[in-house]
């Protein structure tokens, strides 16, 4: 064995000693977090919402060997897990198993979490309504197209409110238990899945058959299954399932962001850095819509967002959702809510949460 292979050999064997050492501190923090579940198991549970400051801090300390973004994921995934032990909750989420959807869910509530898949964001919501769930993860917003119309009509129309949105990318992963694409023969993968990818395989696996499936879970336990094959899927989906990247973001589109939205049924608490999103309808009267917007102009409350949709049932009427800064129990925007359900036709807060 010549001098550097011995040299990588014992270093191999280091980070083996230290992957052990790291089991047992997330074992230790596991049963801390349990212990805790055990204290609180008479209080109402909150959604789990990583410290910011806490991350902040720990990354203030970082050598910058792992990257930060990485090193970030790391910490929130640990926090989530745990998080989970303390709390243990059902999870509805709009989408199919394996999805993007389900994937962000589990990143906030963390695996040990129960997840409850919903045709629809309605159903999702639904599922919290008939206390089958105690929270559900649903789209808000993409890069792309903008406020998930759906999800607004579905908030629109249910007491629950919004207590968390958080960010996320979407990047589709070639993964496979074989060792290069040459091997790859066959490829499981959702309809929508592969519509996102049509340029790539055409371009990189002319030849491989296509599998159409229902989920992308159950491509991923498809192509655990069969080594000649692949799946197109999200990468902690395929990794829970043994399957390596071979190929990352295989999307033609490239990356998109998505915002996702946690909802409940209480309102957050303030975290000092929130945003605000109502709707509303204004009368058919000059000025109707000056007036409502003035009413946190004069406020000092900073306007993030706003945009109109039609009305449901109503032909030529428009609902405007808006995204303000602040919590809805700070007393500007209290002041300015007020008033905004004296001059508005329809008000509805859809919830208050931290700022991203």
């Amino acid at each position: 064995m010549t001098d550097k292979r011995r040299e990588v050999e014992d270093l191999r064997q280091e980070i083996a000693k230290l992957d052990v050492t790291l089991r047992t501190s997330l074992e230790k923090r596991a049963k801390l977090s349990r212990k805790i579940g055990e204290l609180r198991k008479d209080v109402p549970s909150v959604v789990a919402v990583p410290d910011r400051h806490h991350i902040d801090r720990l990354m203030e300390g970082a050598t910058g060997d792992v990257p930060p973004a990485a090193l970030r994921e790391i910490f929130r995934e640990i926090i989530a897990t745990c998080f989970s032990l303390e709390q243990p909750v059902v999870v509805a989420y709009s989408g199919v198993e394996g999805a993007f959807v389900h994937a962000a869910a589990r990143s906030r509530f963390g695996v040990a979490a129960t997840f409850t898949p919903c045709e629809t964001v309605a159903s999702a919501l639904d599922e919290i309504t008939r206390n089958r769930a105690s929270y559900a993860v649903v789209p808000y917003e993409t890069r792309t197209d903008g406020l998930m119309q759906s999800t607004i009509a579905a908030l629109t129309a249910s007491d629950l409110k919004i207590v968390v949105c958080f960010e996320t990318v979407i990047s589709l992963q070639l993964a496979s238990k074989a060792g290069s694409l040459a091997e790859i023969e066959k490829i499981y993968a959702t309809s929508k899945d592969h519509a996102h990818c049509e340029h790539f395989l055409a371009q990189e696996l002319p030849g491989a058959q296509i599998v159409d499936v229902k989920t992308p879970m159950a491509a991923c336990q498809l192509a655990a299954a069969d080594p000649r094959s692949a799946v197109l899927a999200h990468e902690s989906i395929a990794a829970e399932h043994g399957l390596e990247v071979l190929r990352r973001n295989v999307r033609d589109e490239g990356e998109e962001r998505v915002r996702y939205a946690i909802v409940g049924p209480r309102p957050s608490s303030r975290s000092g850095n929130d945003l605000t999103a109502i709707v509303f309808a204004v009368n058919d009267s000059p000025g109707a819509l000056h007036e409502v917007l003035h009413q946190f102009a004069e406020r000092g409350v900073n306007m993030t967002k706003i945009q109109s949709r039609p009305a449901q049932g109503e032909a030529w009427q428009y609902l405007f959702f808006i995204e303000v800064q602040g919590h809805a129990t700070d007393r500007q925007l209290v002041g300015a809510i007020e008033e905004l359900r004296r001059h508005a036709r329809f008000f509805k807060v859809l919830g208050s949460y931290q700022s991203s």
